[in-house]
């Protein structure tokens, strides 16, 4: 068998296999003849049925077979011989028929690994923003535990500074939606909303009641996660689904039932929490910077058709992020439904960032033992109130642990770049 592989340009490689007549032959008859051992014809003992009777009912499956013996034996041989890194399963795209006694060609069509040079990614400049703790987003906390004692009562009517409204919270920046909060607790006449100061907040909640809708407008923090946002308009989209009435120890009073000091204890406690918090936050910025740096400096083609197998991936993978920060199972379900043919164009940065994370991995022996997935996987069954066993089952139906497998690697690959960055 000669084989010969050709650059087609990008990753795609055209494997070309001379199958000369007596290795057609060859396998055709070793074809028949494995029938003939496992199948009993009328009239003729077990393994004596003629070549002509054989190759009359089948033929077709039998050369069918040879042909796909014999490509799955080129492809091998062209990947051993020019080492080829194929990405998912090569097709065969010349589909000749077999002839006893006739030479053949079979034609695949394969792609392969990209070719591309790995910058340098140790040692990169990145900027580390200074952790800070707001007394907003400590009242926010411990309001936030304080309802879990006392009740909540419906209010008829409209509602007045000091009630909670429950609703569901969209911050949006253009058409974009940068954060949403389904059923959360807003506090009427108090000035902070999802995080975020409105221009005259604490009287906008004022007066609204269920089943009515309230945009605001705000602006970002200057040291919000993202650098195209920081500082920018926003809008503030509420639906109101119930005005509500807390009943319970009041915030010195929770604290007190709670074990705490003082009130003025539990908030530097709160805010301990928060400052380990925003500490993780800004290791995940530091993190995108460099990646990004990285990403900048790489050029590479990209396969086409391994890009559509791979979007589906990815898919799968941001499943798995949202199962991991506690999105509900149906959210997840639509997100599903509604990405499953998700556009290739779409993900092509997504695939680049993956490909040179591979890349930075496996030149620095990264890898995601089975112990660590099993045990990730019993954290998230923890955390949803869900059987280790169950959400496996679940996890490999959908087959999600490919992509929890691939997200563990890149935290870890991040977390690598992180450390051996050097900050500005």
């Amino acid at each position: 068998m000669q084989i010969t592989v050709e650059n087609a340009g990008g990753c795609k490689r055209i494997i070309r296999a001379e199958i000369p007549a007596n290795l057609v032959n060859e396998k055709l008859s070793e074809g028949f003849r494995e029938i003939n051992r496992q199948v009993v014809f009328p009239g003729f003992r077990k393994g004596k049925a003629p070549r002509q009777v054989l190759e009359k009912r089948f033929g077709t499956d039998v050369k069918n077979d040879v042909r796909q013996a014999l490509a799955d034996d080129a492809l091998k041989q062209a990947v051993e011989a020019n080492a080829l890194k194929i990405l998912g399963q090569a097709e065969l795209v010349g589909a000749v028929d077999l002839n006893p006694g006739a030479a053949a060609v079979l034609t695949l069509e394969a792609e392969v690994y990209p070719d591309f040079e790995v910058p340098e990614y140790k040692g990169l400049k990145v900027d580390r923003p200074s952790p800070k703790v707001e007394d907003h987003e400590i009242y926010a906390r411990q309001r936030t535990e304080q309802m879990s004692d006392g009740k909540l009562d419906p209010v008829e009517g409209a509602a007045k500074k000091g009630h909670l409204l429950r609703a569901n919270v969209r911050v949006t920046h253009g058409e974009e939606v940068i954060f949403r909060q389904n059923g959360g607790l807003l506090e009427v006449g108090y000035a902070w909303i999802a995080g975020l100061k409105p221009v005259n907040g604490e009287k906008e909640l004022v007066g609204l009641k269920a089943g009515d809708s309230k945009e605001l407008t705000a602006k970002l923090p200057d040291d919000f996660g993202r650098d195209d946002l920081k500082g920018k308009d926003c809008n503030i989209h509420i639906e109101i689904s119930e005005v509500l009435t807390y009943d319970g120890p009041d915030l010195a009073e929770f604290a007190k039932a709670k074990g705490k000091e003082s009130l003025a204890a539990w908030g530097e406690e709160a805010k301990t929490a928060l400052m380990s918090q925003k500490e993780t936050d800004i290791d995940r910025y530091v993190e995108e910077k460099v990646i990004q740096q990285v990403l900048e400096k790489t050029n590479m083609d990209l396969p086409e058709k391994f890009s559509t197998r791979k979007a589906a991936e990815l898919v799968q993978q941001e499943a798995y992020r949202m199962y991991r920060g506690g999105v509900g199972e149906e959210e997840i379900r639509q997100f599903l439904a509604e990405n499953k043919d998700k556009g290739v164009d779409e993900v092509k940065n997504m695939l680049k960032r993956a490909f040179v994370i591979d890349a930075i991995a496996r030149k620095e022996r990264v890898i995601v033992t089975e112990d660590e997935v099993n045990r990730e996987i019993s954290r998230i069954a923890a955390a949803v109130g869900r059987t280790t066993e169950e959400l496996t089952a679940e996890f490999q139906q959908r087959g999600t642990i490919s992509g929890m497998r691939e997200e563990m690697k890149t935290a870890k690959v991040l977390k690598l770049l992180r450390e051996k960055a050097k900050y500005a």
